[in-house]
């Protein structure tokens, strides 16, 4: 009964043809064939992993996984129906879509890949949904090539075609909606970098967003506390050259990347640093309010594009500082990042002469702050009443990050020798009175710990 339907069947189709227009729309109707069922396991499957908050790698797994599972059901479920054992339709599903589905899932997944920030946005985000569009259609577009070259040689949708069985949606309503998400696609993409551009180009926007942070957890701007020497990480650009992020927004509580590159005034992105403590660049991230604090290494690519993992687990404005040594010159750029959802502000911890860590240290300040000089800073670290002798860390004792409250300016600080007993010693130029949080990292045991501590520099 199976052979006979099979054999039925297989009268009803009409010989393929091997060139011409006739090829092309033989090639067209199977891949947007093929393209229903991998669109549907590929947009669950991004949705599915970004939901659930899996690394790219998972996420990029989950959908093609799911791709050729609905690619392959899409394809059979008609046969079956038609009576064909499942041993028949399994090898004619293999052959006439493993290729097209392969193509189709290199392409799409490399774009949104590329695609700044897409991999990284919400469900919520257009973004997601329009990187995940144009990526689908470009990848129908080189697919098509491909099921051409196929179908000629007798490979590929041939064997679908020769059982006379097809089934699935129409091709001119899956054309359709494929034409209506290239244009969704393409009009996100496009605003998208608009979008970039402006902030990493706007005017004098930049130069305001500290004041603005500092403004939204009650920072002291009315004390009187102005930019002056020593106080860096206010604007983007310096001397020519321009902090500019990828995007100015992330998810909350999700490990996303945080991309972004230092351009020259002609808009070429800065290749040639100089090593300073261990690295060509340091990367501070830490919200308004001084909490959160983080220090990243990044990494950078031929092009100039610096990249690094992050998770920020709470909602609100962050600060981002490229700390950094090109052509002779020290440098600072700070940029602003939003992380969306109801934020609850933090007030700075009250003044301590002690701190603790989450790893049991204790870290001891000694020493006077004063404005518009240079400050001795003592750090005796101890652990359970015993003095620890910290192992080097980015070429030091300890590396020491100072911001000031009013207007999240980055302060340098410079170690001064060695802990031999008398604790990790750095110079501190404060700037201004004011309040200031200090974040001292030391290593101890193989890993880096961070200890923080709030400040009042009397005027």
């Amino acid at each position: 009964m199976e052979a006979a339907s099979h054999s039925e069947h297989s009268h009803e189709h009409h010989e393929m043809p091997t060139e011409g227009s006739a090829l092309t729309g033989v090639a067209v109707s199977a891949t947007l064939h093929c393209l229903t069922g991998c669109a549907i396991g590929e947009v669950a499957g991004m949705a599915i992993g970004t939901a659930l908050g899996f690394s790219n790698l998972g996420t990029i797994a989950l959908a093609v996984a799911l791709a050729f599972l609905f690619g392959y059901t899409l394809t059979s479920l008609p046969l079956l129906r038609a009576g064909l054992a499942l041993s028949a339709v399994i090898p004619i599903a293999l052959a006439s879509d493993t290729i097209s589905i392969a193509t189709m899932e290199v392409v799409d997944n490399l774009i949104m890949l590329t695609v700044p920030g897409a991999m990284e946005a919400h469900l919520s985000d257009l973004l997601f949904w329009g990187a995940l569009s144009f990526a689908l259609a470009v990848a129908f577009v080189l697919t098509v090539p491909v099921n051409r070259w196929l179908i000629a040689r007798g490979k590929g949708h041939t064997a679908v075609h020769e059982t006379g069985i097809h089934g699935g949606p129409p091709p001119r309503v899956v054309g359709t909606v494929l034409a209506v998400a290239a244009i969704f696609g393409t009009t996100v993409l496009i605003a998208e970098g608009i979008t970039n551009e402006d902030m990493g180009h706007g005017d004098g926007h930049e130069a305001a967003a500290p004041a603005e942070a500092g403004g939204e957890h009650g920072g002291h701007a009315e004390s009187g506390a102005t930019a002056g020497e020593g106080s860096l990480g206010l604007t983007a650009e310096d001397r020519g050259l321009t902090l500019e992020l990828d995007r100015a927004e992330l998810p909350r509580g999700r490990r996303a990347t945080l991309g972004f590159r230092i351009v020259s005034e002609d808009g070429s992105p800065v290749t040639d640093y100089e090593v300073e403590h261990e690295r060509e660049l340091h990367l501070i991230v830490v919200r308004s309010d001084l909490s959160g604090f983080q220090h990243l290494h990044p990494t950078r690519d031929a092009n100039g594009r610096w990249s690094t993992p992050i998770t920020l687990p709470d909602a609100g404005t962050y600060r981002v500082y490229a700390d950094f040594n090109h052509d002779g010159g020290d440098y600072t750029l700070g940029s602003n990042l939003t992380v969306e959802g109801e934020t609850e502000i933090r007030g700075l911890p009250a003044p301590s002469e002690v701190a603790r860590t989450d790893s049991g240290y204790r870290v001891a300040l000694d020493g006077e702050a004063h404005a518009g000089e240079a400050s001795e800073l003592t750090f005796e670290v101890t652990r359970g009443g015993e003095p620890v002798d910290v192992d080097p860390y980015l070429g030091a004792d300890g590396h020491l990050v100072a911001l000031r409250e009013s207007d999240l300016a980055y302060l340098h600080t410079h170690p001064e020798g060695s802990a031999t007993g008398d604790g990790i010693r750095f110079a501190a130029d404060f700037p201004s009175e004011g309040a200031y949080r200090l974040f001292l990292q030391f290593k101890h045991r193989g890993e880096v710990r961070t200890a923080e501590f709030t400040v009042d520099v009397p005027g």
